[in-house]
């Protein structure tokens, strides 16, 4: 049975242990009552997610324009005031070890060559919105805006260690986005874990929505207004089609929303170790793969032959250890 298929946000060369995950929900301004109820049931979703995935309610925080919306997590006006003391609050807070989730709901518009996002009083900007952001430079996030027009936020926002997700490619995609709903909705379907592991990547949450917005475009017979972008190796550059064995995807691919076992949640120091060598040997396999083309194909095929039996053992004694 799936452990709430959702967002896991793992820093995987930290020990697991330490890890703690914080999530930042900032739901915007809806327009319209039918944009206000869709954008407060896609905030309740996410909130629902992260808890079944095991963060704690204390790391979770939901900034709303709407005054109305019930919550188990801690809740305040959704600002451009507000969201700046937030991320402070949570630099201060998170360890050093810790991953940072920042979810964007709600609608943007295009200014000029940039884009902001529309709030209760001033829009923020996407270069505002980095500034805000910087106090994360150096440690792991991911950053996801599901907003129209979100395209230009990808830009200023990408770093190493950190993987970006607009639902647009540009700003000149202004129309209300299907992206983000699709993308929430992928932590609770089977459909969206693609390597049947029981848990879903940021990669595969990103490919399911991808998915889903163009067979509701084709279904409907209209040409796509929205094109999702993705980028986690700290080059500005988002990719349409990211893979594990692209340019964009690696790290994705290895990011999850759920809270890693820990000695607090009554997992064992061995099942701890054994997960954070799984992790390890799953990226040296994605970096192995980079290097393909590098490499002598004897040379190749004998590196990954070795990982390839290390993961398979030790999955194995995982699995003996979860019973």
């Amino acid at each position: 049975m799936k452990i709430g298929l959702v967002v896991c946000l793992a820093l995987l060369a930290a020990p697991a242990q330490a890890l703690q995950h914080h999530l930042l929900i900032i739901s915007g301004l809806g327009g319209t009552e039918n944009y206000r109820q869709q954008f407060t049931r896609a905030s309740s979703s996410l909130v629902e997610a992260a808890l079944r995935a095991g963060i704690d309610s204390g790391n979770i925080l939901l900034l709303s324009a709407d005054p109305t919306i019930e919550t188990p997590v801690r809740r305040r006006q959704a600002d451009k005031a507000t969201i700046k003391q937030a991320l402070l609050e949570i630099s201060a807070t998170a360890g050093a070890e810790d991953r940072v989730f920042v979810v964007l709901i709600g609608h943007g518009n295009p200014r000029g060559e940039s884009a902001v996002f529309n709030l209760p009083g001033p829009d923020i900007s996407a270069e505002e919105f980095a500034e805000a952001m910087s106090v994360f430079d150096n440690r792991a996030s991911v950053i996801v805006n599901t907003a129209s027009a979100s395209g230009p936020f990808l830009q200023p926002l990408s770093r190493e260690n950190r993987v970006v997700i607009t639902a647009t490619s540009s700003g000149r995609e202004y129309h209300a986005a299907l992206f983000g709903e699709l993308f929430i909705a992928a932590f609770t379907t089977m459909e969206a874990d693609r390597d049947k592991d029981e848990k879903i990547s940021m990669l595969e949450a990103f490919d399911y929505a991808r998915r889903e917005v163009r067979r509701s475009f084709e279904t409907e017979k209209r040409l796509p207004t929205e094109h999702a972008l993705l980028d986690d190796n700290g080059d500005g550059t988002g990719s349409l089609d990211p893979g594990e064995f692209k340019a964009d995807g690696a790290l994705a691919n290895r990011t999850y929303l759920q809270q890693p076992p820990s000695q607090e949640t009554g997992a064992s120091s061995t099942l701890i170790t054994m997960l954070q060598r799984k992790q390890s040997i799953e990226q040296s396999i994605s970096e192995l793969k980079m290097r393909r083309d590098s490499l002598a194909p004897e040379k190749y095929y004998a590196e990954l032959e070795i990982l390839l039996v290390d993961l398979a053992l030790l999955s194995r004694e995982i699995r003996a250890q979860d019973g």
